[in-house]
């Protein structure tokens, strides 16, 4: 099942794209990257510019994708407190996560593409797709194939 409204990204390394467009107020995010070296404050960074773009759910795959995934997590959760940076549209919305440490590339792509559904208020308005690839030429071509 491939997607008409998305984008796919080949990063040589894990570092959002400031310029980059996203045509509509909020987006899903599929990443598919080894973060076993990478430190927390890249990380950490690489969420928070996705989330102050308008990142309504976070799908990681690839080594260390739990460590991602929880990475991001403690982002949302340092956003919710005090100034409450990641407000959805409605009082019982939240930014979805998801990892898939045990399903092969294409299996966590099937399973993004069919369940990354974001809650209710956002969902209207995140039917845009970013699929990411990081530093792994196979892994971007996997994902062009699948999304094209």
């Amino acid at each position: 099942m491939a997607c008409s409204n998305h984008r796919v990204l080949a990063l040589p390394s894990l570092n959002w794209l400031s310029g980059i467009t996203i045509p509509s107020k909020y987006f899903r995010l599929f990443v598919a990257a080894d973060v076993t070296s990478e430190p927390v404050n890249t990380i950490s960074e690489f969420a928070l510019a996705a989330l102050n773009q308008g990142m309504t759910y976070f799908c990681a795959w690839g080594p260390d994708c739990e460590r991602f995934h929880d990475i991001v997590d403690e982002v949302l959760v340092e956003g919710d407190l005090g100034k409450r940076l990641f407000i959805g549209p409605n009082a019982n919305d939240h930014i979805m996560t998801a990892w898939h440490p045990k399903d092969t590339l294409d299996e966590a792509i099937d399973l993004f593409l069919e369940l990354s559904r974001p809650t209710a208020g956002y969902v209207a308005q995140s039917e845009y797709w970013v699929a990411v690839s990081v530093n792994r030429l196979d892994w971007d071509k996997i994902l062009k194939l699948r999304l094209k």
